[in-house]
């Protein structure tokens, strides 16, 4: 059993590292397909087992049985003679009770992943790690029992199936994983600026008008993968790419074997440099600016994060995008923004975190238009039976937040899904990760304002499974698609209420929040999505409380006003997947004191939510990225 708590836990995620192959991990969740050569796959009712174990029959499970795992550290355990593998991918699914099933999966008795299992039929969930040939074992643990009158959480396993590593031809992108979620994967090394990026030549005419608004992107639809013929869709997006999964990136469209063609006239705001960053899963992708390519990787089965920093004048310029997809998982998620600012410690008495134009620090600008899907999102979370309440995450599932002064003692912390790669950061032995499956932890580095972000952290091993680095005061708060540490790809601290917010009684910055309804695309601010939700939330989107609601009449008290107010004035952003409707304050486990309890909203406010349309295209805004060199980075 576990407390209630738990379920408000996020799921996100991970950019994987196995050499010559990178991978990404769902939150807890991994959910790529892997390249697999002759593959092994054994009955879970034929392995070893500890705990609370049942055999259980099943039509529509292989071989007619699947075991049951009942109880927390039940686990199945596989140990044979392999040739060299990329990981493995394991049949399960789930009974969701307050929350889904998560199993730990282990190579050789280290944690390489934990996966959130929500789906209620037999679904395959890919674990990508690197292990060479010989004797392996390998375990599937249930880690979070649940129970209660009117449910039973339980998870079910079918089958393990060996994913032999591919012949090595050449070294391909590099990304890893492992502790609480993925494994290792090597991503392409992301390339860095160069100090005087190469100027793009301004067009010497108006780019073509696509038919589409300015910030939006003309996507053409495609049964095939040369992109040949007639579309079989055509429409205006707000954004380039989509965790699209095994599913259909769009009504009609195939689930493998499919192109998409991406084509934009963005209007760059100022002459500068700009970061085309590509974070690529199991596709081809191709960049083209002004119809010069900079970016291309059109392998079908392409991993990695790619960068590529260009000069560019202010004005439009031509944006091309294309994917294609040959089957297995599908993953871009494309942005094109202006190079971050660098480190500067706090300069004023302000406390807000990130620069003050940071759109999580600027009110919901008047006039602005509600999204033609907000009915429809209401509806969806008001009938959902996993939101009870507007939940608020103050100890677990947030994350704790350490200021570092200037000469702190630095530590290497190992990032298992950046091909391990280390960091340097300061650090001390009472700096402690959020209490729950997730381990956030995030320091600040006083000295310089550089703010290092990790999840899956532990301070025994001097590793976590996914960082991202951002800066503390000059920043946006927002980061090129790639770390997957978060779902949307927003640091933690951005929109997290602090002790300072509740102590003057007034939150003046955007909140974070998470639902359990997130879409498989995303809008910027945002730069990615852990979400699979056909018709979900888009993360990235902004949300707000119907500013016209009377709050002395709802019957809230002095901090859920505070909060309310927030809400109405500054919004939130949809920052990540989670198990319930969540917002987020700075962890109590480090050691954070509030003046008013933090507590959860009532649901009923559900009813009063405003999505509000996009206002910012990605060359508006500074991201912060892994190619920066003016705060450590893992390497």
């Amino acid at each position: 059993m576990i407390p209630s708590e738990r379920v408000r836990g996020t799921r996100r995620y991970w950019k994987v590292g196995v050499v010559g192959l990178s991978a990404t991990v769902v939150g807890c969740l991994v959910v790529v397909a892997i390249p697999s050569a002759a593959a092994a796959t054994v009955e879970a009712e034929t392995l070893a087992t500890s705990g609370t174990i049942y055999q259980l029959s099943d039509s529509t499970a292989s071989g007619k049985k699947a075991v049951t795992l009942a109880a927390t550290n039940s686990q199945v355990t596989y140990t044979a003679d392999t040739g060299a593998l990329n990981g493995v991918r394991i049949r399960a699914k789930a009974t969701n009770c307050n929350g889904s099933p998560q199993m730990r999966v282990s190579l050789d008795g280290v944690a390489v992943s934990t996966v959130t299992v929500a789906a209620t039929t037999w679904t395959d969930y890919t674990v990508p790690f690197t292990a060479a040939a010989g004797r392996h074992s390998i375990a599937v643990t249930y880690i979070n029992d649940y129970s209660w009158f009117l449910c039973d959480r339980n998870l079910y396993v079918d089958t393990i199936t060996d994913i032999a590593a591919p012949p090595t031809s050449s070294t391909p992108p590099s990304s890893t994983p492992p502790t609480t979620t993925p494994p290792t994967t090597t991503p392409p090394p992301t390339t860095p600026p160069t100090t005087t990026p190469p100027t793009t030549t301004p067009p010497t005419t108006t780019p073509p008008g696509t038919g589409c608004a300015a910030r939006e992107y003309k996507a053409r639809y495609f049964n095939n993968t040369t992109l040949a013929g007639a579309p079989v869709l055509e429409r205006c997006e707000v954004s380039v790419g989509g965790n699209f999964g095994t599913r259909s990136p769009a009504t009609g469209v195939r689930a493998d074997n499919f192109g998409i063609e991406y084509s934009g006239a963005p209007d760059f705001p100022v002459t500068g440099s700009y970061t085309f960053g590509a974070d690529t899963g199991d596709v081809g992708v191709r960049v083209w600016l002004d119809d010069a390519l900079i970016i291309d990787k059109w392998a079908t089965n392409t991993w990695g994060r790619f960068e590529e920093v260009r000069t560019v004048t202010a004005g439009r310029h031509r944006v091309k995008v294309a994917i294609i997809d040959a089957g297995g998982t599908a993953i871009q998620h494309f942005s094109v923004s202006q190079a971050g600012a660098g480190p500067s410690a706090r300069s004023s008495a302000d406390g807000r975190y990130f620069a003050g134009d940071s759109f999580w620090n600027t009110p919901v600008p008047t006039g602005v238009q509600l999204d033609s899907r907000t009915s429809r999102w209401v509806t969806m979370l008001r009938n959902s039976s996993a939101i009870r309440e507007i939940a608020m995450n103050s100890r677990a599932w947030t994350t704790t937040l350490y200021l570092a002064p200037a000469g702190t003692p630095k530590k290497s912390i190992r990032v298992s899904n950046n091909a391990n790669k280390t960091v340097s950061i300061p650090y001390r032995s009472n700096y402690v990760p959020s209490p729950d499956g997730d381990a956030h932890l995030a320091v600040i580095d006083q000295a310089d304002g550089c703010l290092y972000e990790f999840q899956g952290f532990n301070a025994g091993s001097g590793s976590a499974i996914a960082h991202a680095t951002y800066h503390a005061y000059t920043g946006s708060g927002g980061h090129v698609a790639g770390p997957a540490h978060a779902g949307g790809e927003f640091s933690y601290v951005a929109g997290m209420i602090t002790p300072r917010d509740v102590s003057r009684g007034v939150i003046d910055h955007a909140l974070r929040f998470a639902v359990p309804i997130g879409s498989q695309n995303f809008v910027y601010p945002g730069t990615r999505t852990d979400g699979t939700t056909a018709d979900g939330i888009p993360q990235g989107i902004r949300m707000r409380l119907n500013p016209s609601i009377n709050l002395d009449t709802l019957g809230l008290n002095p901090f859920q006003t505070m909060v309310a107010k927030a809400l109405q004035t500054y919004g939130g952003y949809n920052a990540d997947t989670s198990g319930s409707f969540s917002l987020y304050t700075q962890s109590t486990a480090d050691g954070s004191s509030y003046a008013q309890p933090p507590v959860s909203l009532p649901k009923s406010l559900i009813d009063h939510l405003q999505f509000l349309e996009p206002t910012l295209d990605s060359v508006d805004v500074r991201l912060d990225r892994a190619s920066d060199t003016t705060c450590a980075q893992a390497r």
